[in-house]
């Protein structure tokens, strides 16, 4: 005779609780690894390209040499922002516990830059508004797109993201990816599984085992989660 396991109600207690538990909970394994783009080294050609276009177009238009210096410093200022910052590398950290995997991602980038990319923000806003007050509207017209990344800029600072997967007891997991990402530079491995049960509840996404890690460290993440949750293909 087959047993029917009960689901959990949804609530924002029950979530709290799930998560407290992982948190609470001793840490039987720990890994780390980076997470890099493939493409990562083509933003800053992009960046280029699309100042040189946006100021290039308004120099044809408009022959004022301001916007030579404009498009110096837009390049020199986001070329390496969008190497660093619009697509910015993780340092990446998981840990197992015997209630769940919490999952740490830390923006991989030097406190130093930051500090940089928010001085030449400034000095880009104030750019914008001599060239505005020297030229008039076009020059704000073309110099748009500069000036709203500038104000962006000036708040950035490192950012971490905590993720927690609680584990669902009693509840059979589903193998929905096991396999070797290729969005990344090195080998990243790439592993998600799901609870079938809940794939018409929102506890679908709350009770996911998602995670990257090193292809070398798989064998023995998956070996020590089979302790803790049940896993079919």
């Amino acid at each position: 005779m087959s047993t029917t396991v009960s689901l959990p109600e949804y609530t924002e207690a029950y979530q709290a609780q799930q998560r407290q538990q992982v948190l609470d909970a001793e840490v039987i394994y720990e890994w780390e690894c980076v997470l890099r783009s493939q493409d990562k080294h083509l933003m800053p050609w992009f960046m280029a390209g699309f100042f040189t276009l946006l100021y290039g177009l308004f120099y044809y238009l408009s022959p004022y040499v301001i916007f030579f210096y404009m498009w110096a410093c837009s390049v020199a200022i986001f070329s390496p922002v969008s190497y660093f910052l619009f697509d910015v590398d993780y340092d990446y950290k998981g840990q197992i516990t015997p209630k769940g995997i919490i999952v740490q991602k830390t923006e991989r980038v030097p406190e130093i830059f930051y500090k940089a990319t928010r001085g030449m923000a400034y000095f880009g806003i104030g750019v914008c508004l001599i060239a505005g007050l020297m030229m008039g509207p076009l020059a704000f017209v073309g110099a748009g797109a500069f000036a709203l990344l500038s104000f962006k800029m000036t708040g950035f600072h490192k950012q971490s993201e905590v993720e927690v997967f609680p584990f669902s007891e009693n509840h059979h997991y589903r193998l929905v990816i096991s396999k070797v990402n290729d969005l990344y530079q090195w080998d990243i491995y790439m592993f998600l599984c799901d609870v079938p049960d809940f794939i018409n509840t929102s506890l679908y996404e709350f009770h996911l085992v998602d995670f990257e890690c090193k292809r070398s460290d798989f064998p023995e993440i998956e070996n020590i989660l089979k302790r803790y949750i049940q896993i079919s293909d």
